[in-house]
């Protein structure tokens, strides 16, 4: 028995004064199983510019930050 199922992740779109809000947006879930559908929001915000729509998830930066960067700038602010 094969039962198909699809998860799709998606920025909520919403307007203020006619204008798409573009900062600080619900990230929302949708699950298609078994012919039924259920969407939720996932408790996660975010910008719409850091957001990789094509890939449904959150684009990679270009100076990712991780132990060493954050060690050595307290290093500097010391």
């Amino acid at each position: 028995m094969n039962i198909k199922r699809n998860i799709i992740f998606a920025l909520e779109s919403r307007k203020k004064d006619g204008v798409p809000i573009v900062e600080n947006v619900p990230i929302r879930m949708r699950v298609n199983f078994a012919s039924q559908r259920i969407e939720f929001t996932t408790g996660y915000r975010i910008d719409v510019a850091k957001w990789d729509g094509d890939k449904q998830r959150v684009k990679k930066t270009d100076a990712p930050i991780n132990s060493n960067n954050l060690h050595r700038k307290s290093m500097q602010l010391s």
